[in-house]
């Protein structure tokens, strides 16, 4: 395999990619990450290798046509909408559940195949940075909150609770008034349960990993912080994230670290586990030079951005479908937009006075 070894370095992408969950199915890798109100939204990424992406698909056209998804009036959700999605893969179903800081409504799409159709319901409750562990044994639970870490079985439907089923706080991140526990990723990995999460320092506001694991779901979980390190940027942290491992046995984490008008951006870090810790990078560190191994090395990789020269045709159905490296920054009104007006030019038109 040395020969499907690359170089990377961090951090591996310089465009905002917030809030990441990553999973692995086989020998592709997907990675989901917050959209907010931009539409379609809940963009899912591919990679054979961890460090080159393009885009697979997008979970979602609209959420809810809402006044504010829509623009109208006033109202807009700019700041709100989609956030820290959990991306799952059971029994040969896509899992991707959210909730929506506008709407306050815990969304859940499963599709057979990453490219969809995505089907669409709801998850009654509202679970704030959701993590979904499907266990051994057929249970589904959900782990979310902000200080104080819950998690709750989800009914066989998975559309809220599970009547009578396990219901408790895990974790509390007591007396920290700046960013408690939250952006919850739950795994079991070889017979333990580990949950991992982003927080600031309570003295000053520094971005902190953390990671607490257990022997069991009603058992107390136990840890702390992991990992504290701003790679020698402005004390802007890196955390909040994914871990997956590699078909050879490695395991990585993607976290993200807040580069100003470049947006949040993902970092990838070694990580491994001696006894119950795991140990994430080198020395403490992240290391800005990683060597990692490609299940595709000659895998053409399409480009996250793009030249447009709209020049495009209706489909079968007369409609047009743009390159998915462009999205709207609300529900688009496609009456108000055309590439089929003019040839090679897309035009955009004022639907109202602001």
């Amino acid at each position: 395999m040395e020969q499907n070894k690359l170089k990377n370095f961090n951090p591996i992408l310089g465009q905002d990619y917030p809030d990441v969950d990553v999973i692995r199915v086989e020998d592709t890798y997907y990675m989901i990450s917050t959209t907010m109100y931009f539409m379609p939204g809940g963009v899912i990424l591919r990679s054979y290798d961890l460090v080159n992406w393009e885009i697979a698909s997008y979970v979602y056209d609209t959420l809810d046509d809402t006044d504010a998804q829509m623009l109208k009036g006033k109202e807009n959700i700019y700041g709100q909408g989609m956030w820290a999605a959990s991306l799952r893969y059971h029994k040969g179903t896509f899992y991707v559940c959210f909730v929506a800081n506008d709407t306050h409504k815990t969304y859940l799409y499963q599709a057979q195949d990453i490219n969809g159709p995505w089907k669409k319901q709801y998850i009654e409750g509202f679970y704030h940075d959701c993590s979904l562990l499907f266990d051994d044994d057929d249970r589904v639970y959900i782990v979310y909150g902000n200080k104080q870490i819950y998690l709750t079985e989800l009914n066989e439907e998975l559309t809220g609770p599970k009547e009578g089923g396990l219901h408790r706080m895990i974790v509390e991140d007591v007396g920290n008034e700046r960013l408690g526990y939250e952006g919850s990723h739950i795994y079991k990995i070889n017979g333990r349960y580990y949950v991992f999460f982003i927080h600031s320092l309570k003295e000053r506001w520094y971005r902190t990993e953390a990671c607490f694991s257990s022997e069991s779901l009603t058992g107390e979980f136990v840890g702390g912080d992991v990992l504290q390190d701003d790679m020698g940027h402005r004390q802007s942290g890196v955390a909040q994230g994914g871990i997956v491992d590699t078909p050879d046995g490695n395991w990585y984490a993607i976290l993200f670290q807040d580069r100003g008008a470049v947006g949040r951006i993902p970092i990838l870090i070694p990580i491994h586990f001696e006894g119950n810790q795991v140990v994430f990078g080198m020395d403490g560190k992240i290391p800005k030079e990683i060597q990692i191994t490609s299940t595709r090395p000659d895998y053409k990789y399409e480009p996250l951005f793009v030249s447009d020269d709209f020049m495009y045709e209706p489909d079968g159905k007369g409609k047009i479908h743009l390159h998915p490296a462009w999205q709207w920054n609300h529900n688009p009104q496609n009456h108000l937009w055309s590439v089929t007006e003019k040839k090679g030019a897309l035009r955009l038109h004022s639907g109202k006075i602001c």
